[in-house]
């Protein structure tokens, strides 16, 4: 058949037998014609629905690709054979009862098998997660430096590519396919869980991984594992052994972003970018940060770089260019980005994970105080709060001290964060039993432990919203027991950076509103 005649055709077939469901399918056929695993796939939708006649003719397109998935030869006009119509009703069936539980998400599986299959050579076999032994996981990759967790995949020789992608993990997916995978090793999709009200990903209940890709043979074929329910109908693989390479991505990450933040406040304060990692931990009041980790020192140069590169090109300061690049695809490849925060506490569409700058939301109504960037929540505490002493608004740190009471069992415990020179602070306490009531006279109270991972990670100037239901509500299985915030993980993973300066300020006393 002639391309003109093809083409009639076709635009004839779309006319009279529009496609309702699924969209993705009629778009790519259209474009893709001679697609013939697109029109076997087009087919057995069409089967499902009991549409014959259409199932037929896409059938017919797909030739030989048909024959070999069914094993039986068909023509335009043809009946559909038997076997065929016995496994289409169950797939209806099937498919009809896992829309009643778990509303559209099974329409991803066509779209993946359609992704490995037209991924795979001619002749060739696609592995599920069924179907591969328990060795062929790969080895776990030990942390990746900041730098290159910065954006896009982190790997090492040994170990997995990690990719992070949320509702778009099928565009990543596609491209990891259209690669050819991942060089002969593994690729990891991650993702962090959403929460209950689907306005935040909770990064704090950890990153979980969602699909891999990997080679299932010598001849080019690839294997797909999936690692949750969301990804298809199927078998789920055993995400354990991919765990320590994801969370050393994660701390990867965390110690990025608070690298990121802390070079902010600096230029802030100092009206130039930092010359060296040290001058972040200078001794109070200008401890930004009460040490730098080896992380941090490793990433730095790579940070500097990009953020002078940013200033000259704008001609100010960072501080001052990054909200206005924040949606900018080519600042993002080269430079953590910055957005003012919402005084509503509500999130801000983020292009990667936490590249946008840290600040905290205290929701006196649940009384939690949150750790964000974006729509990330990367930490998440039980406090204290005053009731309706406690003020409503917008506030900034504005100075941070080491055992405010001159001791760390004090009336402000360890640390303490004054709230834009107001005697309200985000303290310690010698009362952990008042955490989670309305007992302090209008501070924020938080657990020891809580208060000294927050204090690692927030320099001056982090932007504090305080207010009603601003954060969603806790999902299954949080809580805030003695020494853990509600949903801040496993303690023995928390951040933490070395003491490299003098932070404490003994010559004076701190009258706080406890």
């Amino acid at each position: 058949m002639n391309e003109r005649n093809r083409n009639a055709q076709l635009a004839r077939f779309f006319q009279h037998n529009p496609i309702e469901d699924p969209l993705y399918l009629k778009k790519y056929v259209k474009e893709h014609p001679d697609n013939k695993m697109a029109w076997y796939l087009l087919g057995r939708e069409y089967t499902a629905q009991g549409k014959l006649a259409k199932a037929n003719y896409c059938f017919a397109q797909a030739g030989e690709i048909y024959e070999a998935f069914e094993e039986q030869k068909i023509s335009i006009d043809g009946p559909l054979p038997t076997a065929a119509l016995q496994e289409a009703a169950a797939i209806k069936r099937h498919a009809a009862a896992m829309e009643r539980k778990r509303g559209r998400k099974t329409r991803w599986l066509p779209l993946i098998a359609l992704l490995f299959l037209l991924a795979v050579p001619a002749g060739k076999e696609v592995a599920t997660s069924s179907d591969l032994p328990a060795a062929a996981e790969p080895a776990t990759s030990p942390a990746a430096p900041a730098a290159s967790a910065a954006a896009g995949p982190t790997a090492r020789a040994d170990g997995p590519v990690l990719y992070y992608a949320d509702a778009k993990w099928g565009d990543k997916l596609q491209q990891i396919v259209a690669g050819g995978g991942a060089g002969g090793g593994k690729a990891v999709i991650m993702s962090a869980p959403d929460s209950a009200d689907g306005k935040w990903r909770e990064w704090h209940r950890t990153v979980r991984p969602l699909v891999g890709v990997a080679q299932a043979d010598s001849g080019g074929g690839l294997s797909l594992s999936a690692y949750q329910p969301r990804v298809c109908d199927c078998q789920l693989a055993d995400g354990a052994p991919l765990t320590p390479a994801i969370q050393a991505w994660m701390q990867a990450r965390e110690t990025a972003a608070v690298l990121q933040s802390a070079m902010e406040a600096y230029a802030a304060r100092n009206g130039v970018l930092p010359d060296k990692p040290e001058q972040l931990s200078q001794p109070y009041p200008n401890n930004l940060l009460p040490g730098v980790s080896p992380g941090m020192k490793e990433a730095f140069p790579e940070a500097l770089k990009g953020l002078q590169e940013l200033a000259k090109a704008k001609g100010s300061l960072p501080v001052d260019v990054l909200a206005e690049d924040a949606g900018n695809p080519s600042a993002a490849a080269s430079v953590p980005q910055s957005q003012a925060a919402s005084s509503s506490g509500q999130p801000k569409a983020a292009t990667a994970p936490l590249k946008e700058p840290l600040r905290i939301l205290i929701d006196t109504e649940k009384h939690e105080l949150a750790l964000v960037s974006g729509r990330f929540i990367l930490r998440r505490y039980p406090v204290g709060l005053g009731g309706d002493k406690t003020p409503i608004g917008d506030f900034v740190i504005s100075e941070k001290v080491r055992n405010p009471n001159g001791k760390s069992n004090g009336d402000f415990g360890s640390r303490g964060m004054t709230l834009s020179d107001t005697l309200y602070a985000i303290h310690g306490t010698n009362k952990p039993s008042s955490i989670g009531k309305d007992e302090s006279h209008g501070c924020v109270r938080m657990q020891q432990a809580d208060v000294e991972e927050l204090y690692d990670m927030v320099p001056h100037g982090t932007k504090v919203t305080i207010g009603k239901g601003i954060l969603p509500p806790a999902q299954p299985g949080e809580g805030g027991g003695e020494g853990q915030g509600a949903g801040r993980g496993d303690p023995k993973s928390a951040f933490g950076l070395p003491l490299q300066t003098k932070d404490d300020n003994p010559g004076k006393t701190y009258k706080w509103l406890d």
